[in-house]
């Protein structure tokens, strides 16, 4: 039987689609190229290659929008209908894409798990168990599902730098910090342009509150992580979170300006990133112009589209549209994400009614000026908000928030509460000492 470039079994013995297929694998892990383009041209050397339409169905899933959902499903049901000629590792792809696609995200995590039981090496299944693990805030398996393949890979095998890369991530998300910088160094040894390595090291540094050496750290390797890399932006954002401690406004701005919004982004996951920055520098009271009514027109723009898809979304739409006072959207969202918590479907449905409903009622609150209802309602959900979905660093914006809620409601106790948290993790960090400097001056 035909074997991919790891020594896991494939059906198809189309030599150029496998090609291709190895190709689109490496753009996927290292985003960098367009891996949908690449297997779109696999498909039509070999429109019976099932591994081809789960890996195409997949790698949309990942991009957390319904309007991709819709171009996946056809690329399903084109790998079920192959289902008698693949072999057990493809249907166990195609039954995670399946499950992708119907909405259950816990359960196509659990799917990937079932292949990497016999197929430890299956660097698609990995890839795409991790980024799910992030998108549903599974620190645990960010972690553990890396370290449950690991043994079976080597400096030998292709792609375990990227793999190592994961595996940092992991590490960092779970909180072991020195563990997670030393892997992340590691597989940025083997390879130096692994923007998601880099990524993972960055967030060691940002947990950490090393603030200088992280801006450092990002600017000498800025060659490395950003040149044609579909994730540079992300990396933009943690560097502009470095200025923002340092206050450093301008240059955040800047970022914003020529790296995170240079355009109204396509991708809701950057236009999440430019959102949560333009709130964070909204919050430390820097002017931001007309940049919140461009974000609010691209999100209202999603709102019919993406109703219920991912809370995670939700949450920066509803940012965004306080940011801009765009009063009828955010009332729209609201009654979007009370529609989802009620009938919605999968994975996202729990999530949008335990967190994501609850939290976009405290930040519109906090729009309209309820500052103990946005502290009291952030702070109900905060230490479970996890399961919307994003990173330790993206979810610290709900912290800001409620802390900059109550500073503002005069409930200084409550402030000066969650401000300790920060100072006494991040000591070197100038942002939780300058709100404990607010607090006591009120």
């Amino acid at each position: 039987m035909p074997q991919d470039a790891r020594g896991t079994p494939v059906s198809c013995g189309h030599r150029a689609a496998l090609d291709r297929y190895e190709t689109a694998l490496q753009q996927y892990q290292t985003y960098v190229g367009d891996p949908i383009a690449t297997i779109d041209q696999a498909l039509a050397e070999a429109p019976d290659f099932a591994l081809g339409h789960a890996f195409r169905a997949t790698v949309l899933m990942t991009l957390t929008e319904e309007r991709f959902a819709a171009q996946a499903r056809p690329s399903v049901a084109a790998a079920e209908a192959l289902a008698g000629t693949a072999n057990d590792r493809e249907r166990g792809l195609v039954a995670a894409a399946r499950r992708l696609v119907d909405g259950d995200w816990d359960g196509a995590c659990a799917a990937f798990d079932r292949v990497l039981v016999d197929h430890p090496r299956d660097a698609f299944a990995v890839q795409s168990g991790h980024l799910m693990d992030f998108y549903r805030g599974d620190a645990l398996n960010l972690r553990n599902r890396v370290a449950r393949v690991l043994p079976h890979w080597s400096p030998a095998v292709p792609g375990y730098s990227y793999l190592l890369g994961m595996q940092a991530f992991g590490l960092e998300e779970c909180n072991q910090y020195p563990e997670a910088e030393a892997v992340g160094r590691q597989a940025l040894a083997l390879e130096p342009r692994d923007g998601w390595a880099v990524h993972a090291v960055t967030h060691v540094m940002e947990m950490q509150g090393r603030i200088e050496e992280g801006i450092a750290w990002l600017e000498s390797r800025e060659a490395d992580w950003a040149p044609d890399n579909g994730f540079a932006y992300h990396n933009y954002w943690h560097l502009a979170l470095y200025y923002l401690d340092r206050q450093r406004y301008d240059a955040a701005l800047a970022l914003y300006d020529t790296r995170v919004h240079a355009e109204p982004p396509d991708l809701a996951l950057q236009l999440l990133d430019a959102t949560s920055l333009l709130w964070r520098l909204s919050l430390e009271g820097v002017e931001v112009g007309a940049r919140a009514a461009a974000l609010a027109d691209n999100w209202a723009g999603r709102l019919e589209g993406e109703r219920g898809f991912y809370a995670f979304n939700d949450l920066h739409a509803m940012m965004a549209f306080v940011m801009a006072g765009r009063e009828r959207e955010a009332a729209q969202l609201l009654d979007d994400l009370a529609w989802t918590a009620e009938r919605g479907r999968g994975s996202n449905r729990a999530a949008t009614r335990d967190v994501g409903l609850p939290v976009c009622h405290a930040v519109h609150a906090f729009g309209r000026g309820r500052y103990a209802d946005a502290a009291e309602g952030i702070a109900a959900v905060r230490d479970t908000a996890h399961r919307v979905g994003g990173s330790h660093a993206q979810r610290d914006v709900l912290t800001l928030t409620l802390i900059e809620a109550a500073l503002r409601g005069g409930q200084t106790a409550l402030a000066h509460h969650y401000i300790a948290e920060r100072t006494v993790a991040k000591p070197a960090s100038g942002w939780g000492w300058r709100l404990l400097a607010r607090s006591r001056a009120r």
